[in-house]
This record gives structure tokens, C-alpha cells and sequence, in this order.
């Protein structure tokens, strides 16, 4: 039979191409390969070094094999930062992005090339990838998450042609790419048009003009707690470290008198040199709370220090060398230091929180804090199941449980689980929500955890009711503000949405993308078109694909008169749908499901019609 002489193999597939390629070969095609050719170099050395084997180009697209899905992701990593490096020393005209997908999967050899579907997956991730990104199938993520220091995003499953592939990006930390968003209508990817549910976090993640209980504006300190390094040099403990760092911040929230910049964006900065600053300045934070830590045996050694950001100088600087079971009191001296170098008096009420906070069993937390590291939801919950049983009263570990379960509930559908497994779930994340609020009624994570999956099983008005007492516990609390500005943008509260998201902004600078498309949606219902525009374009950078990013762009520049630039925006939404947009119904079904005000869901169907009668 022909199939016997098939060459069929399993290989891990490395695919980059170049962002806005054909643009710029349009605008200096001498230059653009000149650019390329120097990128390629950079490529050809890495591939070298990491055991890399170009099979294919075409263009700008490279494809290469390696035999190790890790040397394939560190050769990735370390090719975008030598990419990075390169475009800050040149000048503009010579600057190039790149994307990057990487996937393991079935190939038939033929001539010398490669084909099927492990190489299709790969261009596809390539696609998906941001610009200076790298997308990961899900298989090359399993291999490598143990095996490197790279944090993950992960993007779910998504619909590539013929198959779904769970993806993950990741986390390079890196700022946003400054580059020209441009129009070009050669899209490589056609991923499923995804519903963009109001209570989507991104986890981070995880903002400003803070209050005080009597709703009064305070000039708070604004601290940024970055991430403590592990300088024990066994990456085993980095979940315990993080902890440390996580902890921190949680603490220091429920002072009034200090804004703590969150977590989603101190995190960006682990394992990073970085400038006090420049980081400072970036976060917009008046304090850096820095340290070091090392944990050899049952033994904890802490080195940490707060910085003035402004004069970059050492407010105060200590040591500190406790057991490991000491790391509950531990936490609370930091704290009480950190008050007293501020010159801050803490509330009765405040110091209560802090020093009488009943510490759960310390193997019950270290489990804990292993589900809170972990990357997979699945196994997360078995380290919090395995913390509650050692600890029955280990409220936290309630609260974590019923977010994880509420995000099951949330991706689950009827074709996965019936009606009555799905009411199972959600009932299940329920009480364990309760419970936690039954044991911790004064911490705003157990509200929160209640007030989630209220959202996600659509229960509205209840879920309203736990967040605004999460938020009533937590002036401050990430999650609680940007669940409460998307309802108040979604109810018809406009202006009461964006000062809320102002909020969310002064607390985590380095905001999702979802932050962006509520504020448009804002100033669309407000008829501020440029302001929605503007914000639609910086959505559109960080992410071409985003669909609701992509209606509020259509609107507001067919409102400002922008009409080409919103028929072309239109038939990219058009492709990135899968021709679902196309018809009218599908169109105006797909809106009306959304949980967007009606003046918004009129405002798009109003200008698809336009856009229509125009000839597009």
C-alpha cells in the first residue's frame, strides 16, 4: 500500500513570522529585507545553539523542528529578546516584531520537509501569538511549565479551522508594543467569535482615586510590594516566596491609608532587572517594597527593604531569621514596620484585622499556596481539597475553591455536561463560597468568591449584593471594582463605570484589555466618539483579534466620520468570525446575547445597518 511509505513522525514545530510584513515591504521593500536578513542571523545562531533545523520559508515565515519542546521555547524566548534588544538600538525604519507558535504534534517527512497537522497547529499559535509573543499548544505547555522559569496565560481553547487547540502565551512581561496598529487584510487565523462575558478576569489577574469608608478622596501612599526573589536557588520554593510577596499585599490592603498596587502587575516584573524608577514611575507608586528570601529546611531568612521612589533612597532596610513556623507572625511584623516607617497609625479596627487574622495550620497554607501556583485548575483544587481537609477552617482555601469551580461552571456547556451536572457545579461552588464566608466574615476574598459565581450562573442581582459587601470590607479590592465597574457600565451607570475603572487603573497600571473595552463602551453610550476610539485603537495593539475591540472601533469611527477605516475593520471582524457576521440574524443575535447595555447593542446594530446600505 502507499501508506506504507509514508515517514510519520512526532516533532516539535517552531513557526515565526513577521508582524505587518507585507506593509512594510510596501512601504521600502529594500529596507524591510535588509531588516530581515539581520533578524534571520539572529534566528540562524539561536537555532544553532538550541538544536533548531529550518525545514521551510517562505517570505517572512520560518518553520523549524527541534527534538526538545524545552530548547524550542527557551530558543523562542531568548530570539524575542534579542529582538527586543535590537529594536531599541535602531532606528525606527529598521525595527521588526515578530510572532511565534509552537506546537508538538503528528508530521509526514517528505524531501526534506515536513507537513500535516503538527506544522498546520503551529502556523495557527503563530497567528494567535501577540506581537512579541510566543503561543504554546497545550502539550508543549505540559512539558515545559516544570521544566522553565516562564510564566503562562492561558487563553482556553480555541477554534482553529477543523480542530480546537487549547493555547497558552507567555508572560514575557514586557510592556505593550508601541507599533502602528496596521491594515492589512491577510489574516492567518480565524479563531471562534468569543463571547465577552462581563466578569472575565484574566485573572490576572487584577484599580483608582481610592475612598476612604466615609467616601471621601484621601492622599493615600501609593506601595508597590514587587516580587521577593528566591535566593535559595531552588525553584521548588518559588510558590512559597510568591506567597510571602501575595500575602503582603493582601495585608497591606486593608489599611486605608495606603494604596497597594496589585498584584496582576507587580508580577510582571519577577525574575526581571528592572530600574526602582523607571518601575516606580511606571506603576505611578510613591513605595517599593523589595526583599529577598531563602528557605533552607524549616529555617526562613528574609532580607527586605522600602524605598522612597522618588529619591531612591532606603526609608528602611532589615533582616529578619525565623522558622518557617514563624511566618504568620512574620507577616505581621512586616506590616506593623511598614505602618510605623510611614509614620501611619492604624484604626483599632485595622489592627485587629492584621494581628488577630486567626492563621490557619502552616502545612494546610504551604498546600495552599502550591494550588495558588499552579497553572491548572484541575490539579489546584486537589491542593485546595487536600489544605481544607488539613485545616477544616482554612477560610481562604473555601473562597479559592468556589472561584475555581465558578470558572468550570463558566466554561462548561451543554455539550460537555448536562443541565443537572452543571447545576451540580454551580450548587457546589456555592457552598463552598458560604463556607467561607461563614469563617471568614471579615475578609472581602470570601464575598468576592460568593458574589463570582453568583455572575457566572447569571444570578445578577445577588452577585451584586456579595461584591458591594466584598468592596464595603475592601475599598480596594481588584477583582470586586472591576466586577462592579463592568455592572455599573452594563446597567446603564456610565459615568459611574469609568470612575470606578479610574479606580482600577491607579491600582493595576498594567490593566487587562478588558478594562479597555468596558471604558469604549462607556464613552460610545456617552456619544464621546474620540475617546472611544482612542481607546479602541490601544486595545486593537495589544490585541488585533479581539472581536469586542473590534465592534467598539467599527462604531466609533463611523460615527467621526472614519468610514473606510470602519468598512475595513468590518471585514476583519468579518474574517475573524468565520463569515458568521455576514448575516444579519447571526449578527444581531450574537449582540443581543451579549450582557452590554441596550443603548450599546443598538449603537452596533444601528451601524452594521449603515455599514450595509453604504455597500459594503
Amino acid at each position: 500500500m502507499a501508506s506504507e511509505n509514508i515517514n510519520r513522525k512526532i516533532a516539535v514545530i517552531f513557526a515565526t513570522d513577521v508582524v505587518g510584513y507585507s506593509t512594510s515591504m510596501e512601504a521600502n521593500e529594500v529596507q524591510t529585507l535588509k531588516n530581515l536578513k539581520a533578524c534571520k542571523k539572529i534566528l540562524d545562531d539561536l537555532f544553532l545553539q538550541h538544536g533548531g533545523h529550518v525545514f521551510n520559508t517562505a517570505g517572512d515565515s520560518v518553520l523549524a523542528e527541534f527534538s526538545s519542546a524545552v530548547s524550542a521555547v527557551v530558543c523562542a524566548s531568548e530570539f524575542q529578546k534579542l529582538i527586543r534588544e535590537r529594536n531599541k538600538s535602531v532606528e525606527n525604519f529598521q525595527k521588526m516584531e515578530f510572532r511565534i507558535g509552537i506546537n508538538m504534534g503528528d508530521v509526514v517527512k517528505e524531501d526534506g520537509n515536513l507537513y500535516g497537522e503538527g506544522v498546520n497547529i503551529a502556523a495557527r499559535l503563530e497567528a494567535l501569538s501577540k506581537p512579541n509573543g510566543i503561543c504554546l499548544s497545550k502539550n508543549i505547555y505540559e512539558l515545559v511549565k516544570t521544566k522553565t522559569n516562564f510564566s503562562f496565560d492561558d487563553l482556553g481553547e480555541q477554534k482553529m479551522k477543523n480542530t480546537i487547540v487549547h493555547a497558552f502565551d507567555i508572560n514575557t512581561g514586557e510592556s505593550i508594543s508601541k507599533f502602528k496598529r496596521k491594515k492589512t487584510k491577510k489574516i492567518k487565523l480565524i479563531p471562534v467569535f468569543s463571547i465577552i462575558c462581563f466578569f472575565l478576569i484574566c485573572l490576572s489577574g487584577y484599580f483608582f482615586i481610592s475612598n476612604n469608608r466615609n467616601g471621601e478622596i484621601m492622599n493615600e501612599k501609593i506601595i508597590a510590594v514587587m516580587p521577593f526573589v528566591n535566593s535559595g536557588g531552588d525553584s521548588s520554593q518559588d510558590y512559597f516566596v510568591d506567597g510571602l510577596t501575595e500575602d503582603l499585599i493582601i495585608d497591606l490592603s486593608k489599611i486605608n491609608a495606603f494604596s497597594v498596587i496589585s498584584r496582576n502587575s507587580v508580577f510582571n516584573y519577577k525574575n526581571k532587572e528592572y530600574s526602582d524608577k523607571e518601575v516606580a514611575k511606571t506603576l505611578n507608586a510613591d513605595f517599593l517594597l523589595k526583599g529577598n528570601a531563602r528557605l533552607r529546611g524549616d529555617l526562613l531568612r528574609l532580607n527586605i527593604e522600602l524605598v522612597n521612589s522618588e529619591t531612591g533612597s532606603n526609608i528602611w532596610a532589615e533582616r529578619f531569621e525565623e522558622p518557617k513556623e514563624e511566618i504568620f507572625n512574620l507577616q505581621d511584623s512586616l506590616v506593623i514596620n511598614i505602618v510605623e516607617q510611614l509614620s501611619v497609625k492604624l484604626t483599632d479596627k485595622e489592627e485587629e484585622k492584621i494581628i488577630n487574622t486567626k492563621a490557619p495550620d502552616l502545612e494546610a497554607y504551604d498546600i495552599y499556596k502550591q494550588g495558588l501556583a499552579s497553572q491548572d485548575r484541575s490539579e489546584a483544587r486537589k491542593f485546595y481539597k487536600k489544605a481544607i481537609s488539613l485545616d477544616p477552617n482554612f477560610g481562604r482555601a473555601y473562597g479559592s475553591m468556589a472561584i475555581s469551580l465558578a470558572f468550570d461552571y463558566a466554561n462548561t456547556n451543554r455539550q460537555t455536561l448536562t443541565n443537572a451536572e452543571r447545576d451540580i457545579l454551580k450548587n457546589e461552588a456555592i457552598n463552598y463560597a458560604k463556607k467561607a464566608i461563614e469563617l471568614n466574615p471579615d475578609e472581602a476574598h470570601s464575598f468576592f468568591s460568593l458574589a463570582f459565581i453568583y455572575a457566572q450562573a447569571k444570578m445578577i442581582d445577588k452577585s451584586k449584593d456579595q461584591n458591594e459587601k466584598a468592596l464595603k470590607l475592601e475599598p480596594e479590592n481588584l477583582l470586586a471594582l472591576q466586577m462592579k465597574a463592568t455592572n455599573q457600565i452594563n446597567d446603564g451607570f456610565f459615568k459611574d463605570g469609568l470612575t470606578t475603572y479610574q479606580k482600577v487603573r491607579k491600582i493595576d497600571p498594567l490593566f487587562p484589555i478588558f478594562v479597555l473595552q468596558g471604558e469604549a463602551r462607556a464613552h460610545l453610550a456617552l456619544a464621546e466618539f474620540e475617546k472611544a476610539f482612542n481607546i479602541s485603537e490601544e486595545a486593537l495593539i495589544r490585541n488585533p483579534r479581539s472581536s469586542s475591540a473590534m465592534l467598539n472601533y467599527i462604531v466609533s469611527a463611523w460615527k467621526l466620520g472614519k468610514k473606510e477605516d470602519a468598512k475595513w475593520q468590518m471585514e476583519e471582524l468579518i474574517l475573524n468570525s468565520n463569515n458568521l457576521f455576514l448575516n444579519k440574524n447571526n449578527f444581531v443575535t450574537r449582540i443581543n446575547n451579549y450582557p452590554w447595555h441596550q443603548v450599546n447593542k443598538d449603537l452596533v446594530i444601528s451601524v452594521y445597518d449603515e455599514i450595509r446600505e453604504d455597500g459594503s
